[in-house]
């Protein structure tokens, strides 16, 4: 199923919990599927989303700098 809505999406969101360090690894990981199934991913609009910030800074497992620079490494430049 995930597959056919790779193929056929015209967009991404993709949602991690700032609390929770694997939930940033399964978006990663999502990524790396559009990826390698989607010869056209630099020109799919990918947004990626923190849910639950409005916690305090004490309950974030990931900070936003590791989620920038992942997002600035990985992903592709707009052109």
């Amino acid at each position: 199923m995930r597959r056919l809505c790779i193929a056929t999406a015209h967009a991404f969101l993709l949602v991690y919990a700032v609390t929770s360090a694997p939930s940033l690894d399964c978006i990663k990981q999502c990524f790396e599927e559009i990826r390698e199934q989607r010869g056209d991913y630099q020109e799919i609009p990918i947004v990626i989303a923190g849910n639950k910030l409005d916690l305090t800074s004490t309950h974030r497992e990931i900070p936003i700098e590791d989620v920038s620079e992942w997002v600035y490494c990985e992903l592709p430049k707009l052109r």
